[in-house]
Parts: structure tokens; C-alpha cells; sequence
């Protein structure tokens, strides 16, 4: 029986990058909107200036293996498939993706400092949390619109070349 009857490796090793990026973009998705939504709750704000630093701080904590997990699949898949040039007319998207996702990481030395922020903002009426998870998403905004969005389009590319040369 033929191993690609039921399932076909090379195929899978295709479409993974383009999997883990789209999981990548919708995590930055569902991080704008909760935070977003969080901070928009003007007539709340005092609670949102209470409660958002712990907020802030338990949504980081346990989005971060995310965050790695789908990143570093990525760019492992993304290089995999740019070193098996088997498909010379698509092994550039995919080492474009992976770039590209590896650099979400260079934003680490400007978001660090707003991660602190969040989280040690005070946890008063009069805190400072919301401002601070609204600096958060300004760098986040940011970050996904220059290296996620253009590594997840990317991976697409290369994605449908790899699936067209099999």
C-alpha cells in the first residue's frame, strides 16, 4: 500500500507552515480583541485601571507557549521546506515566511518594556492600566500589520507553488 494513499507527508510538510501561521494571526486576532475590548469599557475604567494589570498579566503568561509554539513551527516548516528545493518556484516564499515570523521576536526589546508597564501598573481606580495595555496594542497593531500578516501571505504563496510542483 502506498504511504501517500491515505496521507502524504510532503503535502502536510506544505500546507504546516501556512497551518501555524494562520494559528499565529488568529492569536494576535484574539489578542486585540479581548484587550481591546477590555480598555474600551470607558464608563468602566476604573474597574478596567483594578482588574487589568492581573488581567494583563495572567493573559501574557498563558498566551506565551502559544506564542512560541506556533512561531517556532513556523519557521522550522518554513526552513524545511525552502532547504528541500524539490520546488525551485517556491522555496523563497517559504524562506521569506520564515524570516519573516522569526522577526516577530525582534519586536521583544520594545514590547518588553510595555509588558512591565501592564503589568505593574497600578492596581487602583486611578491607575494607569489602561493606558498601559493601549501601549501593549499600539506595538502589537504594529508588529502583526509589518511581520506577521506579510509572513502569514508568505507562507500562502509558497504554499500553493509547493502544492502546484508535487
Amino acid at each position: 500500500m502506498a504511504s501517500g494513499l491515505f496521507f502524504d507527508p510532503l503535502t502536510l510538510l506544505r500546507v504546516a507552515p501556512l497551518v501555524t501561521s494562520t494559528a499565529s494571526i488568529v492569536i494576535a486576532g484574539d489578542s486585540d480583541l479581548f484587550l481591546s475590548a477590555l480598555i474600551s469599557l470607558k464608563q468602566h475604567r476604573t474597574k478596567v485601571n483594578e482588574i487589568g494589570p492581573r488581567y494583563f498579566e495572567t493573559f501574557f503568561w498563558k498566551g506565551l507557549p502559544y506564542i512560541f509554539l506556533t512561531y517556532g513551527l513556523s519557521v522550522t516548516c518554513g526552513l524545511v521546506n525552502s532547504y528541500s528545493r524539490w520546488h525551485a518556484v517556491s522555496w523563497k516564499w517559504y524562506a521569506a515566511g520564515s524570516l519573516l515570523a522569526f522577526s516577530h521576536f525582534a519586536f521583544v526589546p520594545k514590547i518588553m518594556w510595555k509588558v512591565k508597564d501592564a503589568i505593574d501598573a497600578k492596581e487602583d481606580p486611578n491607575g494607569g492600566a489602561t493606558n498601559a495595555l493601549q501601549g501593549w496594542l499600539d506595538v502589537h497593531h504594529v508588529r502583526t500589520a509589518l511581520v506577521d500578516v506579510p509572513g502569514w501571505a508568505c507562507f500562502l504563496v509558497g504554499t500553493v507553488k509547493g502544492l502546484q510542483s508535487i
